[in-house]
């Protein structure tokens, strides 16, 4: 889901959560909302290097209220 596609959806109101997960590989935070990575024009996942960071693009698009996960659970 591209940034455009997350707009959309927000402004039809068809988000159900939004989560900011972090990502151990790149050492940095991924936002998933309705269980789908937002990603970059490439369709590559959009990383962002600190959580304020993540929650800075949230406020941007409207969002004010998210999860965050930052470790999932194996197991």
């Amino acid at each position: 889901m591209t940034e455009r596609e997350l707009k959309l959806l927000l402004n039809a109101n068809a988000l159900k959560n939004i989560q900011v997960h972090y990502a151990v590989m790149s050492q940095g935070y991924m936002i998933v909302a309705n269980g789908t990575s937002l990603e970059t024009a490439k369709r590559e996942t959009r990383e962002f290097k600190t959580l304020d960071a993540a929650a800075k693009f949230l406020f941007k698009v409207g969002v004010a209220d998210f999860a965050v996960k930052l470790r999932m659970n194996v197991g």
